[in-house]
């Protein structure tokens, strides 16, 4: 198990975790980080995950191809939301 210090913390809720899910079937070590996150204690809805900088930009890449693969307004909103809180993990804000 990661520590702290050794990883970058990444937040995402129930709907952006159920796209996550879909995304990285056949993507094994990006469905493990998917797999290993936990739900907040405090926060409804929040699934919280300690990953590696590598990790973070691989969802990054991973995020990106998914908005162009997508026409859906909803779902851009969506994929766009993800693509911020990752920046704001992967460059600490």
């Amino acid at each position: 198990m990661l520590k702290l210090s050794d990883g970058r913390l990444w937040g995402f809720d129930d709907e952006e975790r159920k796209v996550l899910l879909n995304a990285t079937t056949g993507i094994p070590e990006l469905a493990e980080v998917v797999a290993r996150a936990k739900r907040h204690e405090e926060i409804e809805g929040l699934w919280v995950v300690t990953a590696t900088g590598h990790e973070l930009d691989d969802f990054y890449s991973l995020v990106q191809a998914l908005m162009d693969a997508t026409r859906s307004r909803k779902r851009i909103e969506l994929l766009e939301g993800m693509l911020a809180t990752l920046c704001h993990s992967i460059d600490g804000f």
